[in-house]
């Protein structure tokens, strides 16, 4: 008896240790190693949708790997959340362009595709594990 209470209780602690754990950012796609990914997570609709960088609720800099990169944000346990990221090659901390060409690879939360622009709904997710894949137009 005291092993099927025991058993139960850890399956009853498990989903809660879980949900502390915060958002985990696999960013996949990254075309080089050069610079960092620089990742802005909402909370708020307005501020995602006009990407209010004054509001966002946590901030990385992550430094870049070919392929992708893992980050953990472990404060964020009560979404919902959006995410808007680049890839800043340069390190200069600016979206570059070479006219309307963007010469940088961006991702949100929400984005399927490179010509996907996702308002807050569509961008939002929980805490837990989250995917967006960096693109790039040249």
């Amino acid at each position: 008896m005291n092993k099927l209470f025991a058993l139960t209780l850890f399956g009853a602690v498990l989903p809660l240790g879980a949900l502390a754990e915060g958002v985990t950012l696999t960013v996949e796609g990254l075309r080089n190693d050069r610079g960092e990914v620089l990742v802005a997570v909402f909370d708020q609709a307005e501020a995602f949708d006009r990407l209010d960088f004054d509001k966002v609720v946590d901030f990385a800099e992550i430094p870049a790997h070919m392929g992708q990169v893992v980050h953990q944000f472990r404060a964020l346990t009560s979404g919902p959340y959006a995410i808007f990221l680049f890839h800043d090659e340069n390190s200069d901390q600016d979206l570059n362009f070479e006219g309307t060409t963007l010469l940088e690879g961006l991702g949100a939360s929400g984005a399927a595709n490179s010509g996907d622009d996702p308002d807050f709904s569509a961008a939002s997710f929980p805490s837990g594990p989250v995917r967006i894949k960096v693109h790039y137009e040249e």
